[in-house]
């Protein structure tokens, strides 16, 4: 084990800072290993703090070269250093602090603080990198105005940017330039940025409502400018968008982005500078997919929607950040449901939060939206935070309704602008402005768990009246939280059996809101309907009103019903997946019995109707077309059996492909079109529900299909048309596959941004050398570890390869423990991430869970191990 456990934080152990700092002048002479940087601070004790006779500041890999108080330079005498503090004693109520010390930016690779990668310096400062830069009081309650210059080489650095205006520029004799920037509103250092490099630009401008003229700029590499206009466009729909619905414009005269290959996140919204992953800003028809003009647009308006929820209302610390992330999640999922279709929005976003966060609180990590206690905060930025976190935002919209919610965002701002605050003080306002009692609701920001909701139905066919008896309870999580009943909505509809909704009238009126949502408060309650006619279908957990695990008696003809009928496109899909996933589940049994497989005659035949139905748009029905995933099916057992699952899913789709591969050939022609490429909603969804033909017909591998796929790859005007065939045939071993393979690697190796697809295609194939091809791209000369994607794109795709990475024989443990002690050095952040595949260890058999452990005993022996990873590791071990 490490010689030393790394220390807990918790909550409930919160101080006030010792000191406040009015204002920061910085001033950094860049240079690749040796930068100066100069820090001048003005300081107040905290009138708040019980005790503010020391100043303690955070620090990590700095030369300290001087300190002054009030001009005078103190001797080592006069304060305390450590590795990662440095101490000043019997400090005056007021004073001029000033630091002067050296940093290694090239030497940064953990991409935290201050470093130089690809030629560009960034700053990456969420939550805790600007400790890496200077002395300070790192946290995220101590705001400061900042005035920033900034020298360096012109030649090689000559655009030189950070937060606020530019107030100044000049050249000095020596070839270097300068630049001085002023950001007017008062930060924490979290959102202190810095960029200089040689950059190509796109500038734009934008008129606010109030009249305001904001100029908006786009930095990348150049040669990439091109590939900027989408996200340009982008960020403009976002700041007209927050216009309309929240009221909220712009506050600065000047907008930017800069994107960046290394980067450990997807965004970060500092102040008037956005620092981005090219991968959320860089899309063209050439080298973006759908998927890729859909996520920059949803990532851009994310982090412009942080202006001001995050940056104008800040975190009060880090416990709360589901206060800035939940909140600015919900906004960003609103902004795209506006923008293309609402129903398919809400469908992707429960399937993600289905895949990746009910999972995650059934793991080690488990976790409430406001964590009690962490040991590395990069831990927990999770779905936990950033998604469940956006679903108890829209349960309160939910409850509180459309109008008395912006009321309640507008009383927000006028309690809190300037200030860094509390999930307690978010709901404080929207109680205020609407006048709900939220109290019971708080409860989902502290306890961990997915409820589990059983709903009972009991009809009178003499009284035509339903009786639905609901249940909720909580499974034990890793936190060790209390289980108390939560306060949610549960939207539902009545369907007769001609598939129309029938109107709700419910004995007591004011359990109903909004005309179709119940007010679940108790462990158990019962809610009488009256006048329901006979035959009637019950639809529960409408457009996913709760984050909840519904439990009922549905049978399949139910199932199926409410697949064909459902009026909530939601729940329609969500039928579709539950009946799925049961006949998914019933072959893993008939696997495991040695039974023979045979595709249940009456999913097949509800799967025929949708793909028939040409009354519901393209982009549903791709939907609907879907067969849940492993991971999904996966979450469905107690002891996951991977080979049985995937085998038992692989017969679902080639099963279905084979019964309708006349259906799914003429629909894959008729989608076909000569227009230009548009990234319009309707085409968009012909591409997706092209493309999903495609893909079943690929589980036919016979000679006409396979070249259908090559045909579509080799043609292509657009990567989505050529990424889609290509994932297809790297599952199968046949000529078509390795010339597709190779024509994309001789025509993208040089573009990171596109080869990361290439590594990820080969990651994910269920190809039985997929393990040795892993081992072998390892090696490749476009594989470059110190990039967060491409390290995502390979071994982070393959841990979702359960297939490969599951395997008996513990190859792809050891791979993957092999590669966390390899990147911890390099970027724990990383190599963190990575340890989470190890997550789902209680749910592994016997011989499966023993190496698991035996993988993470080895990475917690490990000397020089971060707290990232061990806090990850051990709490997976201990689990």
């Amino acid at each position: 084990m490490k010689t030393t456990t790394p220390t807990t934080i918790d909550q409930k152990d919160y101080t006030p800072p010792t000191h406040l700092v009015s204002s920061v002048d910085l001033c950094f002479d860049l240079d690749d290993t040796n930068t100066l940087v100069q820090t001048r601070m003005e300081i107040t004790a905290n009138p708040a703090a019980k005790n503010s006779s020391a100043l303690t500041l955070n620090g990590e890999n700095i030369l300290l070269k001087s300190v002054k108080i009030n001009g005078k330079q103190l001797a080592n005498s006069e304060y305390d250093l450590t590795d990662t503090t440095l101490t000043i004693t019997s400090l005056p109520q007021r004073c001029t602090l000033e630091i002067e010390n050296v940093i290694d930016p090239q030497g940064n690779t953990a991409l935290d603080g201050l470093y130089k990668a690809g030629g560009i310096f960034c700053t990456q400062n969420e939550p805790e990198g600007f400790r890496r830069i200077t002395y300070f009081l790192d946290r995220s309650d101590v705001m400061a105005s900042f005035k920033t210059k900034i020298i360096a080489d012109k030649k090689l650095h000559p655009v030189l940017l950070s937060n606020g205006n530019l107030i100044a520029q000049g050249d000095l004799p020596t070839g270097k330039h300068w630049a001085e920037w002023e950001d007017p509103f008062k930060k924490p250092c979290y959102l202190f940025a810095l960029v200089a490099g040689d950059l190509g630009c796109i500038e734009d401008c934008y008129t606010t409502a109030g009249g305001r003229d904001v100029t908006l700029k786009i930095y990348c590499d150049k040669g990439n400018e091109s590939r900027c206009y989408y996200a340009m466009e982008a960020l403009k729909k976002s700041m007209k968008w927050d216009e309309k619905v929240f009221g909220l414009e712009y506050d600065l005269d000047i907008y930017m982005i800069v994107a960046v290959d290394s980067f450990n996140m997807g965004a970060m919204e500092n102040k008037g500078l956005n620092i981005f992953n090219t991968v959320c800003v860089l899309a063209d028809e050439k080298t973006a997919t759908d998927d890729n003009f859909l996520s920059v647009e949803a990532v851009i308006a994310h982090e412009y929607f942080h202006n001001w929820t995050g940056n104008r209302v800040t975190c009060r610390d880090w416990f709360q950040l589901t206060l800035k992330e939940g909140l600015t999640v919900f906004r960003d999922q609103e902004f795209t449901s506006d923008m293309h279709s609402r129903a398919v929005k809400r469908i992707d976003d429960v399937q993600a939060l289905r895949i990746r966060q009910f999972p995650e609180e059934e793991g080690p990590m488990a976790h409430s939206i406001k964590p009690n206690s962490y040991i590395a905060v990069n831990n927990f930025y999770t779905t936990t935070i950033y998604e469940k976190g956006a679903e108890v935002i829209r349960m309160i919209h939910t409850l509180i309704g459309k109008e008395e919610f912006r009321k309640g965002i507008d009383r927000y701002f006028e309690l809190f602008d300037g200030q860094a605050v509390t999930t307690e003080d978010f709901v404080r306002a929207m109680e205020e402005a609407s006048g709900y009692d939220l109290t019971q609701f708080k409860r989902w920001y502290s306890q961990a768990g997915t409820p589990q909701v059983n709903v009972e139905e009991e009809y009178n066919s003499v009284a035509q009246t339903l009786k639905l008896t609901v249940k909720q309870s909580s499974k034990p999580t890793a936190d060790g939280s209390a289980k108390d009943p939560l306060y949610f909505p549960l939207t539902l509809g009545l369907i007769d059996s001609n598939g129309n909704d029938i109107a709700l009238k419910i004995k007591k009126p004011n359990t109903l809101l909004h005309g179709s949502t119940l007010v679940i408060k108790e462990r158990e309650q019962q809610f009488l309907f009256e006048e329901v006619p006979q035959n009637v279908t019950l639809s529960l957990n409408r457009n996913f009103s709760a984050p909840i695990k519904l439990s009922t008696k549905k049978d399949r003809t139910t199932q199926t019903f409410l697949m064909a009928h459902d009026k909530d496109p939601f729940n329609r899909w969500d039928a579709a997946q539950e009946l799925a996933t049961a006949v998914i589940l019933q072959l893993v049994n008939d696997i495991q019995q040695n039974r023979p497989l045979a595709l249940d005659d009456s999913f097949a035949y509800a799967f025929g109707i949708v793909l028939d139905d040409h009354t519901i748009d393209y982009s549903f029905k791709s939907r609907m077309l879907q067969i849940p995933t492993e991971t999904v099916v996966a979450q469905q057992m107690e002891t996951i059996d991977f080979d049985a699952i995937h085998q038992a899913r692989e017969f679902v789709v080639a099963s279905l492909a084979k019964e309708y591969e006349k259906q799914f050939t003429q629909l894959y022609h008729s989608l076909q079109t000569k227009e230009d490429y548009s990234i319009d909603s309707n085409s968009i969804g012909r591409r997706t529900l092209k493309n999903r033909s495609l893909g079943y017909l690929s589980h036919i591998p016979n000679e006409t299909n396979l070249k259908l796929c090559f045909a579509q790859y080799s043609t292509s005007t657009n990567m989505t048309d050529a990424f889609f065939p290509l994932t297809f045939l790297a599952h199968i071993d046949c000529k078509e596959r390795n010339a597709a393979l190779k024509d994309f690697y001789d025509k993208w190796h040089n573009d990171t941004l596109v080869i990361i697809k290439w590594f990820r295609a080969q990651a994910l194939s269920k190809l039985p050398n997929t393990l040795q091809q892993v081992e072998q791209l390892l090696q490749n000369p476009a594989y470059n570890e110190k990039i967060p994607n491409i390290v995502r794109s390979l071994i982070a795709a393959f841990t979702q390869n359960h297939i490969h990475f599951h395997s008996k024989n513990g190859e792809g443990y050891s791979l993957l423990t092999e590669q966390i002690l390899r990147l911890d050095p390099i970027n724990p952040q990383i190599a963190a991430s990575l340890v989470g595949a190890f997550k789902i260890l209680p749910k592994l058999d016997k011989q499966r869970k023993s190496l698991v452990t035996t993988h993470l005993q080895r990475i917690l022996q490990t000397e020089t191990l971060s707290t990232n990873v061990y806090e990850i590791a051990s709490k997976t071990l201990a689990h």
